[in-house]
């Protein structure tokens, strides 16, 4: 027989496949390949190795490993590493708790204070920017983010952005980033095979750059292990290369309390991020004692992850099985139908939300924006009612999430931004690069971002980072849509402490802030680049000199009222009802009014 006969069968009759086995116990893993000293990456993609964070937890505890900690935030699960003085510097967008609400996190305010820990500050896009530049083995990479900001002040001060001339002759300033390389990265996935290849669902959120980057390779935790024959059935999921990855630890819901995304593919069953096992560690971090309780409890006391799972429960788990599945926002919004049933008038903050809004709207027809991108709370749900709003009349508002969440069409019962039944309604699901670097940011954007504040100034800068020596939480996405979006608009509650002279901090630069609305009124900037007063709520029959002189003393500026002074019109009751079955837990949307024994509110 010819030899190519022959090798017909025997070298094409089975595809190849590497015989390396990287399996290994996730704990030997940790113990084989992370050291003290080392600059750490836990890829946060929208499943998070929260399994992998415990374990360092537990075998770094009390050894001061003074490592560097970079990923796109920390909170959460990640900030066990903070506590227990794990972590020298971290490197981050957000630090802060970001579930049920974002806020500051006393963990970090501690870390700080005590001097054990420094922040570096950069944002949603920026992170990701540098793991990419990183892992493609470049210097910098351009951003439009940064410039004008105190964010972009401090890393100039650093060493790690600068603005330098176009190379190519256009007379412009270009903002450039320093490439990043950590040293290890930690990632969870849905399956690998023994050598390491592995799949992931979108969204992708930072990606897998930091991974693609990493000095000495990737930790991999798995909720299966499969075959190689199972990789390459579904090719396009395939993130991670066998040969960047270090270890493959089988570990079941290793992402929890973080869930994990998938459709369409039967051996993969989703399941949600588990709400109230991080409303109890968010509480338990509120002073020291309490989460080092917690961590006992979750973390010391528990050997490794099969006991965690255990110590969850198979009834918890079925129950983030059920909480992933599309349609399980009916049978939530049935919990809360007692008090949905009961008429309301809007408080001062859905009323906020609700002219937010109206103003959204009205701008996207005058500017004919295609795309809105929205931070989280207050603004998304501002973002959601002026898309519904925009949809009855025949105009398309695009919905984003800053993690790669593109075209959704949002479902009730949850306000949280990165909502697992908002996944399957959207039309793209990609990354933080895409979504904000292109979609956002990009030349051809028509984006309306809308953001939150702690505080704002007359110009329209935004702080959400510090004010005085408190941390607040960071930029987040941030600064990414107001330095480049064509429009921002910014919702922010109605107090001298908010509305000030001088923010103590600009995380987002006000240039492309056009308007504001506040729990009192609405702002938009005059000729001269200031923010004048031209729209408020009739509370309680206020007229508008009455309005204008209440919104005055809580402004920390010289406040210029319009001539042409609007009192903005009710919320409607079809408002306000589809406000509530967005956030029926009110997570969002303050203490609500008292009981009105008939509606006092306008018909849609």
């Amino acid at each position: 027989m010819s030899l190519w006969r022959e090798l017909t069968d025997t070298r094409f009759g089975e595809l190849q496949s590497s015989d390396e086995d990287k399996r290994m116990p996730l704990g030997e893993a940790i113990r084989n390949l992370v050291r003290p000293g080392m600059k750490i990456n836990p890829c946060s993609l929208l499943s998070r190795p929260c399994a992998a964070i415990y374990e360092l937890s537990r075998q770094f505890a009390g050894k001061d490993p003074q490592w560097e900690f970079i990923s796109s935030s920390m909170g959460g699960t990640y900030l066990a590493l903070v506590h227990l003085g794990l972590v020298q510097k971290i490197i981050v967008s957000f630090a802060g708790e970001g579930y049920p609400t974002p806020g500051p996190s006393p963990v970090i305010w501690n870390a700080l204070a005590s001097k054990k820990m420094q922040i570096e500050n950069w944002t949603m896009l920026t992170i990701p920017q540098r793991l990419l530049a990183g892992a493609m083995g470049v210097p910098f990479l351009p951003t439009r983010s940064l410039a004008g900001s105190s964010i972009g002040e401090d890393a100039k001060r650093d060493g790690n952005f600068a603005e330098i001339d176009d190379p190519f002759g256009s007379g412009r300033k270009q903002g450039v980033l320093r490439a990043y390389q950590p040293d290890i990265s930690f990632i969870h996935v849905w399956a690998a095979d023994p050598s390491g290849n592995a799949l992931v669902f979108p969204p992708y959120a930072e990606n897998i750059y930091g991974a693609m980057a990493a000095k000495e390779g990737v930790i991999v935790t798995a909720d299966h292990i499969v075959s190689t024959e199972f990789i390459r059935k579904h090719p396009n999921l395939g993130r991670i290369p066998a040969a960047i990855v270090r270890s493959v630890s089988h570990t079941p819901y290793g992402a929890h309390p973080t869930g994990n995304f998938a459709q369409n593919i039967p051996e993969f069953t989703p399941y949600a991020n588990d709400y109230e096992f991080m409303k109890v560690n968010r509480k338990a971090t509120k002073d020291s004692k309490s989460f080092d309780a917690w961590l006992k409890e979750w973390v010391f006391d528990v050997k490794d992850h099969e006991g965690y799972l255990k110590k969850l429960g198979q009834e918890r788990i079925d129950k983030l099985h059920f909480l992933a599945t599309p349609q399980s926002w009916r049978e939530e919004l049935g919990w809360h139908s007692q008090h949905l049933d009961e008429p309301r008038e809007a408080n001062p903050i859905e009323a906020m939300i609700v002219q937010g809004s109206r103003a959204m709207a009205d701008r996207t027809r005058r500017h004919n924006y295609k795309t809105c991108l929205s931070g989280v709370g207050q603004a998304g749900l501002a973002a959601w009612l002026a898309q519904d709003r925009l949809k009855k009349e025949d105009i398309e508002l695009t919905m984003m999430a800053e993690i790669g969440i593109y075209g959704h069409d949002p479902r009730p019962a949850d306000p949280f931004v990165f909502n697992y039944r908002n996944l399957p309604t959207t039309t793209t699901l990609t990354d933080i690069f895409e979504t904000l670097g292109l979609h956002t940011s990009g030349a051809n954007n028509a984006c309306l971002g809308v953001i939150g504040a702690g505080q704002i100034d007359r110009h329209g800068n935004v702080n959400s980072t510090r004010i005085g020596p408190l941390h607040l939480v960071g930029s987040g996405g941030a600064n990414d849509i107001a330095s480049a979006a064509v429009e921002t608009l910014v919702v922010v509650q109605q107090r001298k402490e908010s509305f000030v002279e001088k923010v103590d901090y600009i995380t987002s630069p006000g240039r492309h802030v056009r308007c504001v609305v506040s729990t009192m009124g609405r702002f938009e900037k005059n000729d001269a680049g200031d923010l004048i007063l031209t729209g408020y709520f009739g509370f309680n029959g206020a007229d508008a000199a009455t309005a204008a002189e209440e919104i005055r003393a809580r402004c920390g500026w010289n406040l210029e009222v319009s001539d042409e002074l609007e009192r903005l019109d009710d919320p409607t009751e079809y408002e306000l009802t589809l406000l509530r079955m967005f956030d029926p837990e009110r997570l969002f949307l303050g203490k609500p009014t008292e009981r009105v024994n008939s509606p006092s509110l306008v018909a849609s």
